[in-house]
């Protein structure tokens, strides 16, 4: 195959929106492919949570990134509400991570004052879950 041909079928292939091409005629077989990363011109928003913090306020953050769930099964009631009493060590939610589901522990007592997340929500490392007040 000439290498006019082959230059001119390089340029068709970066021109198109294909990503392989295959000739195969009289003058010879040639693959040509490429790689087709597509780069976003603006970032996705990510949805974040502003927690202020003040003095008092004491919060419970995602040890970990996962999928945020309020209770251990889907038929069971929340582990937590708004206004219940929390003891250091107490599960206050459940993470799952690579299909296992791990508990969130609350690192302070305190009494919860808000949930920062719903059920289901994909949460990432160090992400507020929730907020406490003495």
């Amino acid at each position: 195959m000439e290498l006019d041909r082959v230059k001119e079928l390089i340029k068709l292939l970066n021109e198109s929106e294909l990503s392989h091409l295959e000739i195969d005629d009289k003058q010879g077989h040639i693959i040509l492919e490429k790689n087709l990363t597509v780069a976003a011109s603006e970032p996705a928003p990510v949805a974040e949570t502003q927690v202020k913090s003040t003095d008092d306020a004491k919060v419970i953050k995602a040890p970990f990134v996962g999928t945020f769930y309020t209770s251990e099964q889907p038929d069971k009631a929340p582990l937590i509400q708004p206004g219940d009493t929390v003891k250091k060590g107490q599960a206050v939610g459940i993470i799952e991570a690579m299909k296992m589901m791990n508990e969130v522990k609350s690192d302070v007592d305190g009494v919860i004052d808000k949930i920062l997340v719903t059920n289901g929500d994909a949460v990432e490392y160090d992400q507020p879950l929730f907020t406490l007040k003495d």
